[in-house]
C-alpha cells in the first residue's frame, strides 16, 4: 500500500540520517578525549572513550541498515545473516550500558574514597574491566548464534529480533543485562548523591580545604553528566525493551513490526545523544571539541 511505502521511505531516510550523524559525532568525541588523555590521564576518560567507541559501532551498523534499506537486498533471507546482524547491533548496545556502569562505579569510588582514590592502582583494573566488558557484550550479543536452541525454527525471511530469535533471548537481555545494570546505576547515583551533598555542606564551612572541595565538586559534576547519559539511554532503549517484553509475554499482541522499525530506531538514536550530552555538559570535552572544530575551519 502507499502508506506502507511512505513508512518504509521514512525509515530509510531516518536510518540514512543516523548513519551520517552518529559516526562523525562519536569520532569527534574520541579524538577530543584521546587528546585530553595525553595531557591529563584519567580513568574516566578511558571509559568515556570506550563509550564513544561502542556508539561508533552502533553508527556503523546504522550504515549497514541504511544500505540494506536503500538497496532492498535479499541479505535478510538468510537466518544466519539476520542473527549476525542482530548480534552486531546488540553487542555495542550492551557495551554501552556496561560502560555506563563502570563510569558510575569509578565516580562512586572517587567520591566515596576522596583521599585514597588518587593512590588506587588504575591501569590493570581498567584493562581487565574493559576486557571482561567486551567479552560479556560479545557473549550476550551472540547468544542465539552460540546456542541454536534460542533461534526461531520458522524464520520467514523478515529480519527482526523476535522473528529470528526466541523470546527467551529477549528475556535474557532484559533481565540479565539491562534491568540489573539500570538498578545498580540508580543505587550508585542515589548513594553518591547523598555523599556528595553531605560533603559539600561539610566543606562549605572549611575554607582551608577549598582545593578538596573543588575536586569533589568536579567529581559530582561528572556524575551529573553520567546521570543525564543514563536518562537518555533509558528513554531511548526503554520503550524497545518494554515493548519486546510485552511482545514476548503476550502471544496475541502484534508489536514485532513496531519493535523492528520504530522502537529499534529510537534506541539507535542514543548513540547520537551520548556525544551531544558530553559536548554540552562536560566542560573539558566541550572546550576541546570547540578547539578541534576551529582548527578544522582554519585549515579549510
Amino acid at each position: 500500500s502507499s502508506s506502507g511505502t511512505m513508512v518504509n521511505i521514512l525509515y530509510t531516510v531516518l536510518h540514512s540520517l543516523l548513519s551520517c550523524l552518529i559516526p562523525p559525532a562519536n569520532l569527534l568525541v574520541i579524538v577530543a578525549v584521546y587528546q585530553l588523555m595525553r595531557k591529563q590521564p584519567g580513568t574516566s576518560y578511558i571509559y568515556i572513550l570506550n563509550l564513544a567507541t561502542a556508539d561508533l559501532l552502533v553508527g556503523v551498523m546504522c550504515i549497514c541498515e541504511a544500505l540494506d534499506d536503500i538497496l532492498d537486498g535479499d541479505f535478510d533471507r538468510s537466518k544466519s545473516f539476520c542473527l549476525l546482524r542482530i548480534a552486531m547491533s546488540m553487542t555495542p548496545c550492551i557495551g554501552s550500558i556496561l560502560t555506563l556502569l563502570l563510569i558510575s562505579l569509578d565516580r562512586y569510588l572517587a567520591v566515596r574514597l576522596p583521599l585514597s582514590y588518587p593512590t588506587l592502582p588504575k591501569k590493570t583494573p581498567v584493562v581487565l574491566s574493559l576486557i571482561v566488558l567486551w567479552m560479556l557484550s560479545f557473549l550476550f550479543g551472540h547468544l542465539p548464534l552460540i546456542f541454536p536452541s534460542l533461534q526461531q525454527s520458522n524464520y520467514t525471511g523478515y529480519c527482526g529480533l523476535l522473528y529470528a530469535a526466541k523470546s527467551e533471548y529477549l528475556y535474557t537481555i532484559c533481565f540479565g543485562i539491562f534491568a540489573p545494570s539500570l538498578l545498580v546505576l540508580v543505587c550508585l547515583h542515589v548513594s553518591v548523591g547523598s555523599i556528595a551533598y553531605l560533603q559539600h555542606k561539610r566543606l562549605q564551612h572549611a575554607c582551608a580545604q577549598a582545593g578538596s572541595l573543588r575536586s569533589r565538586l568536579r567529581h559530582f559534576k561528572a556524575l551529573r553528566t553520567v546521570l543525564i547519559v543514563i536518562i537518555g539511554f533509558s528513554l531511548s532503549w526503554g520503550p524497545y525493551l518494554v515493548g519486546g517484553t510485552v511482545q514476548a509475554a503476550c502471544s496475541s499482541c502484534n508489536l514485532s513490526d513496531t519493535l523492528k522499525d520504530a522502537l529499534f530506531l529510537l534506541g539507535e538514536t542514543n548513540s547520537l545523544i551520548n556525544p551531544l550530552i558530553y559536548a554540552l555538559h562536560s566542560k573539558d570535552i566541550r572546550s576541546h571539541l570547540a578547539k578541534l572544530l576551529k582548527c578544522r575551519a582554519r585549515h579549510r
